[in-house]
C-alpha cells in the first residue's frame, strides 16, 4: 500500500513538471531562441499584447522607450523577456532604473544589458515600459523582439515590434 501511494506521489510530481516557470527571470539559456523554457510549448495563436515604440526613427547612441502591453485588461504580464535585434542579432542595450520593481537587465553575451527580464512578480501588471539605446554606429533597422507570458505554461515566443529605423 505504501509502495502504491509512493508511486502516485511520483507520478503527480512529474506530472506538475511542465507548468514550472522561473518566477525571478527568464534563464540566460532563453538568450538565442526566447524560449523561456517554461517545459511546455508556446502558444501558436496570436498574441495578445503590442509592443509600442515611443519614435519610428531615432539617431546611433539615442534611445527609445518601448511599452508592452496587454490587448485588454486581463492580459496581465507574468514573464517578459525582451532584446532588440538587427536580424537575430542582439544589439544596443537596454535602460532600467534601478528602483523598476518589474524588470531587471540579462546579459546574453554580447553586453550586460542586451536583454530585459522580469522580476519576481506577485500582481502582474498589464503594460510594462522601459527603455533601450541604439549603439552608436549602428545604421539600420531594427525591431524588439519579446517572449510574453500570461503565466507558467501559456506564453508566446518572439513577439515583435514594428521596425525601428537607427540613422
Amino acid at each position: 500500500m505504501a509502495y502504491r501511494f509512493a508511486c502516485v506521489l511520483l507520478t503527480v510530481a512529474l506530472c506538475a513538471a511542465p507548468a514550472l516557470s522561473f518566477s525571478a527571470g527568464a534563464p540566460n539559456g532563453a538568450c538565442d531562441d526566447m524560449i523561456p523554457q517554461h517545459h511546455t510549448d508556446p502558444q501558436k495563436s496570436a498574441a495578445p499584447y503590442q509592443i509600442i515604440l515611443s519614435k519610428k526613427q531615432i539617431n546611433a547612441g539615442e534611445g527609445v522607450t518601448i511599452t508592452v502591453q496587454g490587448n485588454s485588461a486581463k492580459d496581465t504580464i507574468k514573464g517578459l523577456l525582451c532584446q532588440t535585434r538587427v536580424g537575430e542579432t542582439p544589439v544596443g542595450a537596454f535602460d532600467v532604473p534601478p528602483n523598476n520593481n518589474y524588470i531587471q537587465k540579462l546579459d546574453c553575451g554580447n553586453s550586460k544589458a542586451s536583454a530585459i527580464t522580469h522580476k519576481k512578480i506577485t500582481t502582474p501588471p498589464n503594460a510594462i515600459t522601459f527603455n533601450w539605446i541604439a549603439p552608436k554606429g549602428l545604421s539600420e533597422q531594427a525591431q524588439v523582439y519579446c517572449t510574453i507570458a500570461l503565466n507558467g505554461g501559456v506564453f508566446w515566443v518572439k513577439h515583435t515590434s514594428d521596425f525601428l529605423k537607427v540613422n
